[in-house]
């Protein structure tokens, strides 16, 4: 049994699920959105692998069935409130919370191949520490500064060289570089309420490398946009990228506790270098492969079907 975190409703699951199916292979999805209804599950701590039953998807499942796992997309766990009342929303945080202790311990508990893991997929929440965790393992990421403070941002800008972008900390938004209208006094106060990610500006080609267990697949995005996924249709162009960057990519394989992972990478035109900008654990791929070429889909559920869990040391 492979099991996909996420619903037909999300369109790279039903895709691999899909594909999967035509495989022959026994699979379903696990829709997070059901876990206060829908889905019942018993399960047992034990000194071997767990033991227990999942019902989803219309399926009973033996947990110790359960080869791997596609974690593609985990919707939360959310309970509308019967009534507007004290209680009322007292008593929803605490089912909230019941079952969010319950699938998480599940989820870290499962002994099988994980595409990816509960704390890789953590891990990708705290891309500050990402960062620190390349640079320490001495992959070059663009220089950086994370802050909530204006007066500590406006002399890191004084001091600083070279132009800058800035992001979301965590993500969930395009990247912008910064201009004199981001430097007004109203943005600047604004700027204590919530920290923020700004980086050196590296002008020159996105690269996207996609590593599935040892394999490595490595395209430039030829973007007329400071982010590119603002550019609609983007020309995506194989490359082969040099050795020592393979090796970084799959050091951050190992590093992140990954097996599939959408990595991104800026190749400097005016140094040459490849600067590290994140990890991805569950990217998006479809278009990419349409124009690359390359299997990412096949690759993906060879590695769900074969359930070889790459070594990572």
């Amino acid at each position: 049994m492979i099991l996909i975190i996420g619903s037909e409703e999300e369109y790279h699951a039903k895709y691999i699920h899909d594909l999967l199916k035509s495989k022959n292979e026994d699979v379903c999805y696990l829709d997070t959105r059901k876990l206060s209804e829908e889905i019942l599950i018993s399960w047992s701590p034990s000194y071997a692998n767990i033991q227990g039953i999942l019902n989803t998807d219309n399926k009973e499942i033996n947990l110790s069935d359960i080869k791997s796992i596609y974690w593609r997309w985990h919707y939360g766990i959310s309970i509308p409130p019967a009534e507007n009342t004290e209680e009322c929303f007292y008593i929803v945080n605490m089912l909230e919370r019941e079952i969010t202790s319950n699938i998480n311990s599940l989820f870290k508990s499962l002994d099988c191949l994980w595409v990816n893991s509960f704390d890789a997929i953590e891990m990708h929440k705290n891309k500050g520490y990402q960062l620190n965790l390349m640079a320490k393992n001495n992959i070059r990421i663009p220089k950086t500064f994370i802050t909530n403070n204006k007066d500590n941002l406006l002399s890191y800008i004084e001091t600083t060289p070279h132009d800058l972008i800035y992001k979301p900390v965590r993500g969930g938004a395009h990247t912008e570089k910064i201009t004199k209208d981001d430097l007004t006094e109203e943005r600047l106060n604004n700027l204590k309420y919530s920290p923020v990610k700004f980086q050196e500006y590296i002008e020159g080609t996105d690269v996207r490398v996609y590593v599935i267990g040892d394999k490595i697949f490595a395209a430039n995005i030829l973007a007329d946009t400071i982010d590119f996924r603002e550019h609609e249709g983007a020309k995506i162009e194989p490359v082969d990228i040099p050795d020592n960057i393979k090796q970084d990519c799959l050091k951050i394989m190992k590093l992140f506790k990954l097996n599939f992972s959408g990595i991104d990478i800026k190749h400097s035109d005016r140094t040459g270098e490849y600067v590290f900008i994140e990890a991805n654990p569950s990217p998006m791929f479809t278009y990419f492969e349409e124009q690359s070429g390359f299997p990412i889909s096949e690759t993906l559920c060879e590695l769900l079907i074969t359930s070889i869990v790459v070594p990572k040391n």
